[in-house]
């Protein structure tokens, strides 16, 4: 186990640190001192070789993590350890869909099943069947061995928003819809980050035969549209990896796991348009970081070979 202190961010952005709960970061700076987490690993992933790894959420004290082309691996958490389910390909499995993001809505499909609707980014350059950046909806199964594809959302931007990969995540509390993406992509030093936000839209459970319903967000539905750099210019060189909404915060997993692009938590204040908070992973964590989930209390965060856990004090 190790005890890291975190680090506050001054370069045009101001942080504020306390630790209220485990996970939840706000409120006035505190001694640095004081101001700590323990970080330890739960587990190794164990899903399909040679793939890497990129989404995950968890619902309960069950764990999905997704890899590139859509697979999936369900694990059981029991608070110290993981204990595998099963491995399986999403129903929106493909040499197109990074799975970039996972995140759980608050719809359930059917009353029998254990999880809400798993909303998957497919995030990749490229599109398919005309479709880009679209959002996989998936029904994971009661044995959670297997999921099916039940609809796709997606985004038809008319003014370029975005220059490259999009990322979404589900905020369950308040029932919105978050796109996060570069306008060009993280190689070119003009690029700059975009923040849209939605409805979270409602997935029918009527649909019927092999037509995967398609739902179809324009830029007449968006409730909010900006640039993070308009409100925290350092975060221009950052590449984000993965994404969670909890109490009105966006907790983002940036950097490569490398010297020069070291990983590091960040937390945007989604009301007040700040960076809430940035926690250093380089020394605690291995690997590039690829997504992060609360789970029972406690933040989760899956890097390229383990699952963390993090606990503030």
């Amino acid at each position: 186990m190790k005890r890291i202190v975190l680090f506050g961010m001054a370069l045009l952005c101001i942080v504020g640190m306390n630790a209220q709960d485990r996970f939840y970061y706000s409120g006035p700076q505190l001694s640095i001192a004081k101001n700590q987490f323990t970080c330890v690993s739960v587990g190794k992933l164990d899903g399909t070789a040679d793939l890497n790894y990129h989404g995950m959420d968890c619902w309960n004290e069950y764990i999905v993590s997704l890899q590139n082309e859509g697979m999936a691996t369900t694990y059981k958490y029991g608070g110290m350890t993981v204990a595998k389910i099963g491995t399986f390909k999403l129903g929106s499995y493909g040499d197109k869909n990074t799975a970039k993001v996972a995140s759980f809505s608050s719809q359930f499909f059917s009353r029998e099943d254990k999880m809400p609707l798993l909303f998957v980014s497919q995030s990749h350059n490229e599109a398919v069947g005309g479709q880009k950046d679209v959002i996989f909806v998936e029904r994971i199964s009661a044995n959670m061995k297997s999921s099916k594809l039940v609809a796709k959302i997606q985004f038809k931007e008319a003014n370029k928003l975005f220059g490259n990969t999009l990322q979404w995540v589900v905020d369950k509390e308040n029932k919105f819809l978050y796109g996060f993406g570069n306008t060009i992509d993280d190689s070119n030093a003009s690029n700059k980050h975009r923040l849209v936000k939605f409805k979270l839209p409602t997935i029918s459970v009527k649909a019927k035969g092999k037509n995967i319903p398609i739902i179809n967000l324009s830029e007449k539905d968006l409730l909010e549209n900006y640039l993070i750099e308009d409100y925290c210019p350092m975060f221009k060189s950052m590449a984000s990896h993965g994404l969670m909404v909890k109490y009105g915060l966006l907790y983002m997993p940036v950097g490569k796991g490398t010297s020069s692009q070291p990983s590091t938590m960040y937390v945007w204040n989604l009301a007040k348009r700040k960076l809430q908070n940035a926690i250093d992973m380089s020394t605690s964590t291995t690997g590039e970081l690829t997504d992060c989930a609360e789970c029972m209390g406690e933040l989760l965060i899956q890097s390229q070979d383990s699952i963390y856990k993090l606990r503030f004090e």
